[in-house]
């Protein structure tokens, strides 16, 4: 008798277990109905586009006649949401879909991972790869509200295959995947993570009209960088355009992130960035901020802030030079008050840090 009871609460758990589990899936499914429905009409019937493009080009040359040129797109849709109830506009972002497109020689990947646009957390993954030979594998991972996998679909040339029927990707590791994305996102949308310190060990440092000299000499070779990078038949750069509206009109912040590979750095490529350029503004009338950042080759510490301010009829200027430590050491400015830097560095640490988890990704 107690077998028998044992064997009909067994199957009354699985029952119920498996009606949750369908019930979640249909959740799921539902949330990637509207979050495609909401894309479509993103920027439409008069409302301002919220969304995130991010493209990455960091090629390699082979040789002299044969180079592999590695892309990335991405788009990050998002969502409005006020933290400050001070505040009468929303003040932070929430992201609600990725859509990854990567091509390297030939090799193709898309990506799409959905996430709760309430709640936040991680939902669905679907990825589709291919080779130049025309092989091809899709994924389908479904998450419950604690990121527990559920269920999942794989297809193996065009035909439905069993887990483990493929090594290209697992349950875990496109979750890993999408929450990279997530905390990039987070990083640049609303500076998650906060900022570390400079040169926590402190470095000598050489006389002022030595280390003006080195800052002046380094940013004219980044420039020149800049523009060869933009003739190269294998760009090295990151460039990162936002539509958002927190508060007036629509805006659209521009950054460009230009690196090189540099042997020894950490990260699975070894990129190193040494300049990044900002420029925030409206389509019509508003303020007009742009900035430059120069980092030191291969250390990445901060030489140089330039930042430019339009509003209202007036433009402003200030320009920030460090010194070993990350101290500044000149302020060249026509307003009339700065902060010595304190809040460039704090920009560059954040940007650094997307930089890193974009560009060199851990293994």
């Amino acid at each position: 008798m107690k077998q028998l009871l044992l064997v009909i609460f067994c199957l009354l758990s699985f029952q119920v277990q498996a009606q949750n589990q369908q019930e979640q899936l249909q959740h799921i499914r539902k949330m990637y109905a509207d979050a495609k429905e909401q894309i479509a009409q993103n920027g439409k019937n008069g409302m301002a586009p919220l969304d995130v493009k991010v493209s990455i080009s960091d090629g390699t040359q082979v040789d002299e006649d044969f180079f592999l040129d590695d892309e990335t797109e991405l788009t990050f849709y998002f969502n409005k949401y006020r933290v400050n109830a001070e505040l009468d506009y929303p003040d932070a972002s929430s992201c609600y879909f990725v859509v990854e497109n990567w091509t390297s020689h030939g090799h193709l990947r898309y990506r799409e991972i959905l996430f709760d646009p309430n709640e936040g957390n991680l939902l669905f993954c679907y990825m589709r790869q291919e080779t130049d030979a025309g092989f091809v594998v899709e994924t389908r991972y479904y998450y419950d509200a604690d990121g527990k996998l559920i269920d999942q679909k794989h297809k193996v040339g065009g035909a439905d295959a069993e887990p483990g029927a493929h090594d290209w990707n697992n349950g875990e590791s496109e979750k890993a995947q999408a929450m990279l994305y997530l905390n990039a996102f987070e990083t640049l949308m609303n500076a998650k993570g906060g900022t570390s310190a400079q040169n926590r060990v402190k470095k000598p440092t050489t006389p002022k009209a030595d280390r003006l000299a080195f800052i002046r000499s380094i940013y004219a070779q980044a420039k020149q960088k800049v523009a060869d990078n933009a003739k190269s038949e294998v760009p090295h750069d990151m460039q990162i355009v936002v539509r958002d509206q927190s508060w007036g009109p629509p805006s659209i912040t521009e950054l460009h992130f230009y690196f090189e590979p540099v042997a020894g750095q950490a990260g699975a490529d070894g990129n190193s960035c040494y300049f990044i350029s900002r420029h925030f503004h409206h389509n019509n009338m508003g303020p007009d901020h742009y900035n430059e950042y120069l980092l030191a080759p291969q250390s990445q510490d901060l030489l140089f802030s330039y930042t430019s301010a339009k509003e209202e009829g007036e433009k402003f200027e200030w320009r920030y030079y460090y010194d070993e430590n990350g101290k500044c050491i000149e302020v060249k400015t026509d307003a009339d008050g700065g902060d010595d830097g304190v809040g460039d560095k704090a920009a560059v640490q954040r940007y650094l840090k997307l930089f890193n988890m974009l560009v060199n990704p851990s293994d």
